[in-house]
């Protein structure tokens, strides 16, 4: 999560289309991740029919995820873009019942209600959302990266308990750098060496090292769990936004985050007893 909360200050360096950063990170990963799950043996390819509606769902969520939340990145600030964005546990804790069977967790009805409290302070000092004027594109958009970000998680946890993250993964890679491929080259833009260097940086970094270490921990977070942690990412991108952006928190920013991370704490320590259980029945 504190690698993705850095997507703002890099599409803003960058200042390429959505679908330009997409290509080229998804480019550079498709090579990379491959070749990390060979060197470690994990590279499996195969799987029965029965997975592929998910790993189609996992690929067009991933797409309309990325897209619209770039967009919304470049065309309203990274506050207003990073918590619209971060809808998706209302979402998931909607859909995950219905689309994976994933029953409610106690502990979710208390610390979703913290996180989107705290989300809230923290738009409030933005100067809260105003659904007119130069930033509504980047609203709506930064709302439809939310829902496609729910239906990622779900597809994600699904396909982690079926054990096929590591090929998803890779699929997903593969199909978004030939999805965006037409587009990206149909745009016009110049690559210099800086913003070559920086998409180079992305790519290991953003689409290499963050979905392997988050695919990976699916397989221990439900969707409900992984969702609401995600809160992680955007108090992580407040400060970041500060000292690159220029973007000072104020006091309900502060307090919003706070929210964030006392929710983070409930979900983490009800995770940890729940692990410890076992053992102690086996005692």
């Amino acid at each position: 999560m504190a690698i993705w909360s850095t997507w703002g200050v890099i599409v803003r360096w960058l200042g390429l289309p959505p679908v330009v950063i997409l290509f080229y990170t998804s480019l550079i990963a498709s090579m990379t991740v491959p070749s990390i799950l060979a060197f470690r043996g994990e590279l499996d390819l195969t799987g029965s029919l029965a997975v592929w509606p998910w790993f189609l769902a996992l690929l067009f969520s991933s797409l309309v995820n990325n897209i619209s939340y770039f967009y919304a990145l470049a065309h309203t600030t990274v506050s207003n873009a990073v918590f619209t964005h971060y809808t998706a546990p209302l979402f998931v804790a909607i859909l995950a019942p219905l689309l994976i069977a994933e029953s409610v967790q106690r502990v979710t009805l208390l610390s979703l209600p913290l996180a989107i409290g705290g989300m809230v302070l923290i738009i409030i000092s933005g100067g809260g959302l105003q659904l007119h004027g130069a930033h509504a594109r980047g609203i709506v958009a930064g709302t439809v990266s939310g829902l496609a970000y729910a239906l990622l998680i779900i597809a994600s946890r699904k396909l982690s308990r079926m054990r096929m993250h590591h090929k998803a993964i890779v699929l997903v890679l593969w199909g978004t750098t030939c999805v965006t491929a037409i587009p990206a080259l149909l745009e016009q833009y110049t690559l210099d060496a800086r913003k070559a260097g920086l998409l180079v940086l992305t790519g290991i970094a953003h689409s290499t090292l963050a979905p392997l270490l988050y695919y990976s921990a699916l397989r221990h977070v439900i969707a409900q769990f992984a969702a609401i942690l995600g809160y992680l990412e955007p108090l992580f991108a407040v400060p970041v936004a500060f000292v690159f952006l220029s973007e000072a928190p104020a006091f309900p920013a502060l307090a919003g985050g706070s929210l964030i991370l006392i929710s983070g704490y409930l979900i983490v320590h009800d995770s940890a007893r729940k692990a410890r259980l076992p053992d102690k029945n086996s005692s």
